[in-house]
């Protein structure tokens, strides 16, 4: 009963969609949305798990000449350095920052070559958090780093920027001490302000940033409606309206501002800080094209727009959530706080998961459903249809609260294993053990739960030693699918997860194709790791990975990583890693 129940609910969605709850935004008030990381200034994150102390080694005694004392104390002159401004940053040990000593043995040249490198769009949330982290942390600049140009904040703020961790780096520059000024850090206050919705800041960086060069005039524009001098704005778009080049974009945005209003603007296909900025001051929405052709930096103002059509928003934010630049819970309550007309919801309904819309509904219409057995039936189906999108780990996330309102029974067996997998996904390893104990009772449902066993064993850290029928029992699951077998037996590797030799055996012809770092670069990382530099193993673990896709990247190369960062005290970051991995290749 409750299955046909859930049956009938998908085929008439939209009787479902209208009966559910619709949280209506309020116009002119958009919807907070926030970084995962918004707050760590306040709340700090969890500690990293460091690996045990070694023994305290005996500390070194002062020597002294023999015979007899000299009277009067010995002074050792040293040249007092002043501070550098290079160690400005916002986060602390307390709040996840990777600790003041962190470059401590590494140069300066090797940081200034490899943190440009550093991706915009990492394949893994772990991955991203640790660089942002890395980023973001108040630390004494390297050896060798003090006047050279850019300055170290110069070149993180610009990667902080790329990553879209406007809030984080809008916090960042503002903390900058002034000996920093530059016309490349003038330029990324007035972008990254732009982004985050301070006008007053970035139009007061706007005469700074005119030292190093001419002021671009639309920023002149903006920065004047925005102050009230319509009349002089109104005098300098004229003479935009007359060039050849106009930018009828930032013209329509401009005009629509001053009160004018708006032409019609189907195309924007290198959007800026400045277009998002004056759109959202109209109150217009940006065209279709500017989300599918946003970089990161983009992509959390976007999704902020409350003037931008609900689909567009939730792509936006579904794309920044993968990321690691949205919170899981801001998108959630964009999907299910977005207004659709009758019309849309209808449209929704017939094309299900395939859409933005249609996302929003199936996740607002499992929320209205109170009874267990239906809600994880839908579950189970959302989850499956998300992994033909490739998007399983994502949409785990997003159904996660929902699960956990779920309690393991006798008659959810059939949806047990899917949501056990769900739960590892979203970092849930106690929560998705019950589901898999459940999983276990029923013949059909205990085959997929061994196929769930590396999953179990990444995410849990001290369990005892796994039976050697568990990992038999994964691999008649698993070992057919190459790509998925060869990453598993990686990542369980480098957890120190014992890895028969005959299961490596039947992967071992032939060579990988797979794209990875070259060998220089692996060499870096691992004598950084076995050195405990922690913050350069961070470097050039992020560079290594790059922003190849967990489901393409070279299998050795995500190995070395989960070793080394767990070799240099990043134990639970490396096992989040390689969770992603083993997930991202159907795990």
């Amino acid at each position: 009963m409750p299955v046909s129940r859930a049956n009938a609910l998908a085929l008439a969605l939209g009787a479902v969609f209208l009966a559910a709850p619709v949280l209506a935004e309020q116009p002119g008030k958009p919807l907070v949305l926030t970084s995962p990381n918004a707050e760590s200034a306040q709340k700090p994150e969890a500690p990293t798990e460091l690996p045990a102390a070694a023994p305290a080694q005996p500390a070194a005694h002062a020597e002294f000449p023999g015979g007899p004392a000299k009277p009067g104390p010995r002074f050792e002159v040293e040249e007092l350095k002043a501070p550098d401004p290079d160690a400005v940053g916002v986060l602390d040990e307390a709040q996840g920052g990777l600790g003041m000593a962190m470059w401590h043995g590494t140069p300066a040249a090797l940081v200034r070559k490899v943190l440009p490198s550093l991706p915009a769009a990492a394949g893994s949330r772990a991955v991203h958090s640790l660089t942002r982290r890395l980023l973001l942390s108040a630390a004494t600049a390297p050896e060798g780093n003090r006047g050279q140009s850019p300055s170290l904040l110069e070149l993180r703020a610009e990667r902080l920027f790329a990553m879209g961790e406007v809030d984080g780096l809008s916090s960042l520059l503002k903390a900058a001490p002034g000996a920093l000024a530059s016309p490349g850090l003038s330029r990324l206050k007035v972008d990254t302000w732009l982004l985050a919705g301070d006008a007053k800041a970035a139009c007061a960086e706007a005469p700074v940033m005119a030292q190093g060069g001419p002021l671009d005039p639309r920023l002149s524009v903006f920065c004047q409606i925005s102050a009230g001098k319509t009349l002089e704005a109104g005098m300098a778009l004229d003479m935009m309206r007359e060039r050849k080049d106009a930018d009828h974009a930032f013209i329509v945005a401009a005009e629509a501002m001053g009160g004018t209003p708006p032409a019609k603007l189907d195309k924007l296909p290198n959007p800026t800080p400045l277009h998002l900025a004056a759109f959202k001051a109209a109150k217009l929405p940006l065209p279709a094209d500017t989300v599918a052709n946003a970089p990161p930096s983009m992509l959390h103002a976007i999704a902020d727009n409350p003037a931008m059509a609900a689909d567009l928003r939730i792509t936006a934010a579904e794309r920044a959530e993968a990321l690691g630049i949205l919170d899981t819970d801001s998108l959630r309550k964009l999907m299910t706080g977005v207004s659709l007309t009758p019309a849309e919801q209808q449209a929704a309904g017939t094309q299900g998961d395939k859409s933005p819309r249609g996302r929003a509904m199936w996740l607002r219409a499992v929320g209205a459903e109170a009874a267990p057995a239906v809600r994880a039936e839908l579950i189970a189906r959302i989850l499956a249809s998300a992994t033909e999108r490739r998007a399983f780990s994502a949409t785990a996330r997003l159904y996660a609260p929902l699960i956990a309102d779920l309690k393991p029974a006798p008659d959810l067996v059939a949806a047990a294993p899917m949501m056990a997998r769900a739960l590892y996904a979203a970092a849930r390893p106690e929560a998705a053990g019950n589901w898999l104990s459940l999983a276990k009772t029923d013949p059909a449902g205990a085959k997929l739960a061994a196929g769930l066993w590396p999953l179990a064993r990444l995410t849990r850290v001290g369990l005892d030693p796994s039976p050697g029928d568990s990992f038999a029992g994964w691999a008649e699951t698993a070992l057919s699918d190459e790509r998925r077998a060869v990453v598993t037996m990686a990542m369980l590797q480098a957890v120190g997860e014992p890895v028969p030799a005959s299961a490596l055996l039947a992967h071992a012809a032939g060579s990988s194709t797979a794209p990875g770092p070259k060998p220089a670069m692996k060499a870096l990382l691992r004598a950084s790791a076995e050195g405990t530099r922690r913050a350069e193993t961070v470097l050039l673990a992020s560079a290594a990975l790059g922003e190849t896709g967990l489901e393409s990247i070279d299998p050795d190369t995500l190995n070395r990583v989960v070793v080394f960062l767990r070799q240099a005290g990043f134990e639970r970051e490396a096992r989040e890693l390689a969770t992603e991995a083993v997930l991202a290749n159907g795990g």
